[in-house]
């Protein structure tokens, strides 16, 4: 949904702003969408936490843990049982009323059903956080330290010599490409990982920089 300035900073007065974060897991869209709903009025809708309820479970790692990596026994299957779920959780965070809703969405959006994605464009501002090159080997490494459901949609291969491990490190980068045109292709507005990762940026300027230039 394509906002002026003024239109942005008016329905945001009027309680009727509409925000959704996008964007690979673990590159900031929590940690960015937490903080705005702290210091401004914002409604807060975390979809991971829709779907991590719907399957019974009782925190972000359990939801990770039930997915698994994708070389695991029965991966596919829960993978798009992932979809699915995710699709229904979208599509209720996208229909609550709320003051000034801002979803975080999972950073497999990209992959939910059609009618889905074509409501995200059509009612909600949606900013991207896009990973730069230098938060490349960060993602990798938080995928291991701290779990979040991932979905490869076939972009994981086990490469000869390589333990399953270093084959996930080497296709991430892959999968980043791969998702980089559906994320922008969705997107009104984009923010660098450096701004949004970087910890001497205060909220207020975040928040500034979410505007539409004038």
């Amino acid at each position: 949904m394509q906002l002026t300035r003024d239109e942005f900073e008016a329905r945001y007065r009027a309680g009727k702003l509409r925000l959704a974060f996008i964007g690979m897991s673990n590159i900031g869209k929590s940690y960015t969408a937490m903080r705005l709903a702290t210091k401004y009025d914002f409604s807060l809708i975390e979809v991971d936490k829709l779907i991590w309820e719907k399957l019974g479970h009782n925190d972000m790692d359990a939801f990770a843990k039930w997915q698994g990596h994708p070389y695991t026994e029965g991966y596919d299957k829960r993978e798009a049982q992932s979809i699915s779920l995710e699709t229904t959780a979208t599509a209720k965070a996208l229909t609550t009323q709320m003051r000034n809703p801002l979803i975080d969405t999972t950073g497999s959006v990209i992959y939910t059903d059609e009618s889905v994605l074509k409501t995200l464009q059509r009612d909600y501002y949606v900013i991207y956080i896009q990973a730069a090159d230098e938060h490349l080997e960060r993602l990798k490494t938080q995928y291991f330290k701290h779990p979040k459901p991932l979905i490869w949609a076939g972009h994981y291969k086990k490469i000869d010599g390589f333990s399953r491990t270093d084959s996930i490190k080497a296709c991430y980068p892959k999968l980043l490409a791969a998702r980089h045109g559906a994320y922008a292709n969705l997107a009104d507005a984009t923010l660098p990982s450096t701004m949004i990762l970087n910890k001497n940026v205060k909220i207020e300027d975040v928040y500034q920089a979410l505007k539409p230039a004038r």
